[in-house]
């Protein structure tokens, strides 16, 4: 058991002190090699295995598919539609930040894009008509949140490689939940609107306009059909969906909405290639720290201790979900999935829980823990788009986080709302 103080000792120790997680991990992973007296030899031989995989080829695609789509005129349109089918009521442009933040969502799979994206646009039109700064930040970082709910997901690739886990399932169980938290959200979001007298666009909507706004958004629209479609229907596998997702969005991008140029496109390729690395080397440094442990014998151990109190299904859920709180807010959540779940996963398959299930629930509550300091990304990315204070974002999200929380636990009572449509379609 010295081994578990050696591995998570120096880890917590150096991500305390600002070393980034992927270098503890990989720091960690180097002094369990030489604790455990194995060949250093190993140590990038399992860090290589690590990233040669196909299905995690999906993660840089989908981030370049959503670097694109962002500076390809593709979230403006978006957040146009949002607010013709919302902006004319009591609080309309805090609803329409949260639906084009679902609308984004089901293009790009990832949360600080979907913040970067829409609230670049959002932000400026709710100070516009005097929303509150925190407020309309605050709302910004928490819907962002739903990028890695609504399928693609990266989170959800992870978790599927790790786990071996359907990607493809994962994604369908993605959907309802995803839709549930939007709509908390824009509940939640309303309900204060009426309380602080935001009032709604004066512009009135007609049939005509909102049409037409649905057609000038429909390339874009057109992508998560594309993905999902060709995914369920057999036409190709996830990652090759990502890659088909890449296409796309150069195609509505330079030939539809003509608003990509080549110099974007050279930006994207650089910012998408900078981010697949980051997630890519916590890939590479956590396998080495999660096979010496498991090597040891160590994972059997936590096994079959954590057996002996979690006893049922929804006790483990309900513990699991905490500890996953607990652990995205100073971790990036693709580490997490690849630090915890090969103890987690099989202790949730001795107890039968459903893996997609479970998935699900270890997604969303992995980007609310996300959504919350230190880490925070959102918060972050919520900073440097508005330019407004962490500490006034973070008391103007405070009422959409606990609206996270909750429907995070709701997820766990009611587990058709991830496996309904798996079930019914696979």
């Amino acid at each position: 058991m010295l081994l578990v103080v050696v591995l998570f000792g120096i880890f917590f120790s150096l991500v305390f002190i600002g070393i980034p997680v992927a270098v503890s991990l990989g720091i960690a992973s180097l002094a369990g090699f030489v604790y455990s007296n194995v060949s250093l030899v190993s140590l990038p031989q399992r860090m290589l295995t690590a990233v040669d995989s196909f299905p995690f080829m999906a993660i840089p695609f989908f981030m370049l598919a959503g670097r694109m789509m962002e500076r390809g005129g593709i979230s403006r349109r978006l957040v146009k539609l949002a607010n013709e089918c919302l902006g004319a009521i009591k609080g309309g442009l805090a609803m329409t930040t949260v639906l084009a933040c679902a609308f984004f969502a089901a293009l790009s799979g990832s949360s600080p894009g979907t913040v970067a994206a829409i609230g670049s646009i959002m932000y400026p039109e709710m100070r516009k008509k005097n929303y509150d700064e925190g407020f309309a930040a605050g709302l910004i970082s928490c819907a962002g949140g739903i990028g890695p709910i609504i399928p693609p997901s990266i989170l959800m690739v992870t978790f599927g490689v790790t786990t071996e886990t359907s990607i493809s399932s994962l994604f369908l169980g993605g959907i309802l939940p995803g839709i549930f938290m939007t709509g908390a959200l824009i509940i939640v979001a309303y309900i204060i609107s009426c309380k602080q007298g935001y009032g709604g666009d004066v512009v009135k909507r007609s049939i005509k306009s909102i049409l037409k706004a649905f057609i000038d958004a429909l390339p874009a629209l057109g992508m998560p059909l594309l993905i999902l479609g060709g995914i369920y229907g057999g036409v190709f596998t996830p990652t090759e969906a990502a890659a088909v997702a890449v296409f796309y969005a150069l195609l509505v991008g330079v030939f539809i909405y003509r608003e990509l140029s080549v110099k974007d496109i050279i930006n994207t390729l650089e910012s998408a290639a900078v981010s697949s690395a980051v997630v890519m080397l916590v890939i590479a440094t956590s396998t080495p720290f999660s096979w010496i442990f498991a090597r040891q014998g160590l994972a059997s151990v936590i096994t079959n201790y954590m057996l002996g109190f979690l006893n049922t299904p929804f006790i483990f859920l309900l513990v699991t979900t905490i500890i996953l709180l607990i652990f995205g807010t100073f971790m990036e959540g693709n580490a997490i999935i690849l630090l915890l779940m090969p103890f987690l996963f099989p202790i949730s398959q001795s107890l039968g829980v459903d893996p997609i299930h479970f998935g699900l629930i270890s997604t969303v509550a992995l980007v609310v823990g996300c959504t919350s300091p230190p880490v925070a990304v959102n918060i972050y990315t919520a900073v440097g788009v508005t330019g407004v204070s962490m500490e006034r974002i973070i008391r103007g999200m405070l009422p959409f986080f606990i609206t996270m929380i909750i429907v995070t636990f709701i997820l766990i009572f009611i587990p058709g709302l991830t496996t309904f449509l798996p079930q019914i379609l696979n």
